[in-house]
């Protein structure tokens, strides 16, 4: 099972889940609180920077790409709520508004 490892400030925290399972769902249903409010890409709220493993997420669709900008797929974010767990990955969630 893909290992997920979110940080959050200075806090790590990691779970296993099943290969294909959204990522803010699962970190949600882990008390692992990602910020969020539309869960279908169009707020941008649920961003998160891949550190490591973006090979193992979903390829972004469309609605993630133009939510986030070009600039910010380069610096490696994606939305959590469009992020689908194919194998181990390495977030963080950026503190409040430094995004």
């Amino acid at each position: 099972m893909p290992q997920v490892e979110i940080k959050i400030g200075p806090q790590e925290q990691s779970f296993e889940c099943m290969e294909g399972e959204n990522l803010l769902y699962e970190a949600i249903s882990r008390s692992i609180m990602i910020p969020f409010n539309c869960t279908s890409g169009r707020c941008g709220t649920c961003r998160i920077r891949v550190l490591e493993g973006a090979e193992n997420l979903s390829e972004m669709g469309d609605r993630e790409a133009l939510r986030l900008g070009e600039e910010r797929i380069e610096q490696g974010f994606r939305l959590a709520c469009q992020s689908y767990v194919f194998g181990d990955v390495r977030v963080e969630v950026p503190q409040p508004r430094f995004y």
